[in-house]
């Protein structure tokens, strides 16, 4: 009995998929609803904060590594101009990511996912004596992956 029962069951699962796949079929895709945001993640090596700006160091493609500079005037909005930059917070240096955030192929904003504490070994520091070369730009060049 408890054979017949399990069998029953099985095919009772494996008719309900099926019919359920066929319901789906005929449904075409509408490009209207589709989004025009993008976004490309790449892992953080290291955070160098400077006087006005950030610069994060990540991998390039398995060779060698790219830096990109972010001015921290980013991470203030108005309602004029929104926030670029936002920080999420992850527990570890390894879970550490970059988001960069497009709408329609143009830069929108930048996500840095990294551990919020300073004593990680993530963060460092850039000269402060020194100004940062592109601190004061308006939009994020593509990164070179």
């Amino acid at each position: 009995m408890k054979k017949l029962l399990m069998i029953f069951a099985i095919l009772t699962a494996f008719s309900t998929t099926c019919l359920f796949a066929q319901n789906n079929e005929g449904k075409e895709k509408d490009e209207s609803k589709w989004s025009t945001l993008s976004y490309v993640n790449v892992p953080v090596f290291k955070v160098l904060e400077g006087k006005e700006a950030y610069v994060v160091v990540y991998p390039k493609n398995k060779t060698g590594i790219g830096n990109v500079v972010i001015p921290k005037k980013w991470a203030r909005g108005n309602p004029d101009e929104p926030r670029k930059l936002k920080f999420r917070a992850v527990r570890t240096a390894n879970n550490a990511y970059l988001t960069v955030v497009k709408k329609d192929g143009e830069f929108m904003k930048v996500v840095l996912s990294v551990p919020m504490s300073k004593s990680n070994s993530i963060w460092g520091l850039a000269d402060y004596h020194k100004d940062i070369e592109g601190s004061d730009k308006d939009t994020l060049e593509e990164l070179e992956l």
